[in-house]
């Protein structure tokens, strides 16, 4: 009986708020409950917007937005930690310009001579247990290589 209650009606046939809800509305891909009020609209699902959030840490995301793997929204932190390639210096996830050398890749300040720490970016470097090693380090005059 509806009585003084809100209803909905759907084909000619009337429903209390909510029958209906639970019969028509979207559903939540987190929770799978009735969707009644704002919602997000993401990887060809619909979902509460408090239930939108990192698959991995559970974090809302904000401006920044999400990247997506398999199906599984990420913010932008744990998407790279997760997924990027690392660092062969420092270990830590690529995001952006790299250089790539010795079978692995390197942030550009990472790149460096394994005993002095210089840069070895764009000059002739030798190759020590899988880190780069200028020459002088390992006793080369550099003038003599050209």
């Amino acid at each position: 009986e509806l009585g003084t209650r809100n209803f909905f009606e759907r084909d000619g046939r009337p429903y209390c708020e909510p029958d209906y809800h639970n019969l028509f509305s979207p559903r939540c891909a987190y929770c799978n409950g009735p969707i009644l009020d704002k919602c997000v609209t993401a990887l060809e699902k619909t979902w509460h917007t408090e239930h939108f959030f990192c698959a991995q840490c559970g974090k809302q995301f904000g401006e920044e937005g999400f990247h997506e793997k398999d199906g599984r929204p990420y913010c932008r932190d744990d998407y790279f930690d997760m997924f990027a390639p690392k660092c062969g210096g420092c270990n830590r996830p690529i995001m952006e310009n790299y250089v790539s050398a010795l079978s692995t890749q390197w942030h550009a300040d990472c790149f460096v001579c394994r005993d002095c720490r210089k840069a070895v970016t764009g000059k002739t470097f030798y190759a020590m247990e899988g880190k780069p090693v200028c020459p002088k380090c390992v006793g080369v005059d550099e003038e003599e290589e050209d």
